[in-house]
């Protein structure tokens, strides 16, 4: 009590520690998803596990945030958001000590998934909706919730480079056992915004909510785990893969994905019912339902899965071929990001004379172009100068659509629905986020293992019949996610003789490959965001902040 008296007293704290307390909620969240991918190979090492289980603790937690998040909003809209908020902080900070304490994956998960994946799904909407009820005019509103964008990308890069410095200096819990001194901070902050907010009367969808996390969750998990278990027949021996793994011989893969499908058919039916008798419908969607704020939600997330995964491979590639450390590398990085923020900042107050859909059509032909150039910018003499003109032409591209894509995507909704539309499109870009790691992160280990045992056994002229080349793969790639460079180093050191002094060119030709073919993959994407963009409205009445 004498900790509230004194900020009410102070004259800064009075008029800013509740948008500050916001922003630092936005910092948290994207923190704790930032995190984890750099420390992946001693957690994954630890538990014994693989990348494929942690992605799809990162993919349930995006998910069940993106499902929970409007029904999250009616909870507290009905109940009071100052009980709810404080007890999203609450379940998130016992969600954040699981992941500390946690032995095995499924702690873990239980933790990062289960817990901060259903508080975040509160913690996402109630900055939006206090934002807007705290500031009328409409300029400030658009700054103040541009301010929560740029907090959740300085959260999101923070993450990135503090969590691989504690991982690999002190242990990957440390990150997460930082980050709980903020949830006392946010909760003292924000109070003042919270203790008079009113309350409705709305009736919740559970569940419609239900059905649709285990839906989406069955699906996407499945399809995040078939590399490491295998499509239908499972990977290894199923006898030493427990039941759980390998259910009546076959993979739990399709087990998983035809759940997926069933929930996903059951709510289908219960939300047409539920149409039918009047009632309200899964999570009110009437932002759901809408067929320009689905469009835009599914460029979005597209854009988000192709923009994250070029990253996180970048954060892959260039310790590879250039020898650095994570620190290192984020400087490397960074113009990508800075650029992308200060479009972001200059077009924030602009009001443009051209259609809002031809100007985002133009961010994405030049994030193309950024792409293209960082393409043709591998070479084998790579210098980390060359990779800065095409990163910064990237950053360009992204501010751009992400200035425009939000306000494109909320043509239709209403303003009371603001916080629900952002609330489901925040962590649908976490979800995207996530597959781009998964897919993109994936496919450059992958490529990459492909072409050092192709590269090793034509420089040993030997040959391995494809059950024991499949294998080497295999072992390979999990070396690659899992073992420090050091580490891998030293694996490489065990290898014939006669293939060390060409070791170091097919590993640097592996890396420049598998890198170019995601770039790719990379380019088609973005060339698809670029075709269905043509469906979105060509202006918005209200030019809103950007969520990205």
């Amino acid at each position: 009590m004498r900790l509230q008296a004194s900020l009410s007293d102070s004259s800064f704290l009075d008029r800013w520690g509740g948008p500050i307390g916001l922003g630092l909620t936005f910092f948290m969240l994207s923190y704790t998803v930032g995190v984890v991918p750099p420390i992946m190979p001693p957690l994954v090492q630890e538990f014994d596990s693989t990348v494929g289980y942690v992605q799809s603790s990162l993919v349930l937690m995006s998910l069940v945030t993106a499902s929970f998040a409007p029904t999250a909003e009616n909870v507290s809209r009905r109940l009071g958001r100052k009980w709810v908020f404080n007890g999203a902080l609450a379940l998130f900070g016992l969600g954040l000590v699981l992941v500390v304490l946690s032995g095995d994956m499924g702690l873990f998960t239980l933790g990062l998934a289960g817990c901060t994946g259903l508080a975040a799904s509160v913690l996402v909407s109630t900055p939006v909706a206090l934002m807007d009820g705290r500031y009328q005019d409409e300029v400030i509103q658009k700054y103040a919730l541009l301010a929560l964008t740029l907090a959740g990308v300085v959260g999101s890069l923070t993450g990135s480079i503090l969590g691989g410095v504690l991982a690999f200096h002190l242990g990957w819990r440390w990150p997460f056992g930082l980050e709980l001194g903020l949830i006392p901070i946010i909760a003292v902050l924000a109070w003042p915004l919270l203790r008079h907010q009113p309350t409705s009367s709305i009736v919740v969808d559970w569940v419609g909510g239900l059905l649709s996390v285990v839906g989406f969750g069955c699906t996407l998990v499945g399809l995040s785990l078939a590399a490491d278990l295998g499509w239908w027949t499972p990977k290894g021996s199923p006898e030493t893969q427990g039941f759980w793994l390998a259910p009546l011989g076959i993979s739990i893969v399709p087990v998983l994905l035809a759940a997926g499908m069933i929930c996903l058919g059951l709510l289908a039916f219960w939300e047409r019912q539920r149409i039918r008798r009047g009632e309200e419908s899964l999570l009110r969607v009437g932002v759901l339902n809408r067929r320009i704020y689905a469009l835009g939600l599914a460029i979005g997330t597209l854009h988000t899965l192709l923009h994250v995964g070029v990253q996180f491979n970048l954060f892959q590639f260039i310790p590879a071929v250039a020898g650095l450390n994570p620190v290192q590398t984020s400087l490397v990085v960074a113009p990508l990001t800075l650029a992308q923020i200060g479009v972001l900042v200059a077009l924030a107050k602009r009001r443009p004379r051209q259609p809002h859909r031809s100007l985002l059509q133009w961010g994405l032909g030049i994030k193309a172009l950024g792409i293209l150039w960082l393409w043709a910018s591998l070479k084998d003499q790579l210098t980390l100068i060359s990779l800065m003109p095409a990163l910064v032409v990237m950053g360009l591209g992204t501010g751009i659509f992400a200035t425009y894509i939000t306000s494109l995507t909320f043509t239709d909704t209403q303003d009371n629905e603001k916080a629900e539309a952002r609330g489901v499109y925040r962590p649908f870009q976490n979800l995207g986020a996530s597959l781009g790691r998964g897919i993109l992160g994936t496919l450059l280990v992958g490529i990459a293992s492909v072409r050092i045992v192709d590269g090793i056994l034509a420089e040993l002229g030997q040959t391995l019949d494809p059950a024991q080349r499949r294998q080497a793969i295999r072992t390979l790639q999990t070396a690659l996610q899992t073992l420090r460079r050091s580490d891998r180093q030293a694996l490489f050191t065990t290898l014939p003789d006669a293939v060390q002094p060409a070791l170091p060119d097919i590993l640097q030709t592996a890396a420049l490959e598998a890198m170019q073919h995601t770039l790719l993959i990379a380019f088609g994407l973005c060339l698809l965001c670029l075709g269905l963009s043509f469906w979105l409205p060509k202006t918005s009445k209200r030019l809103e902040a950007a969520i990205e």
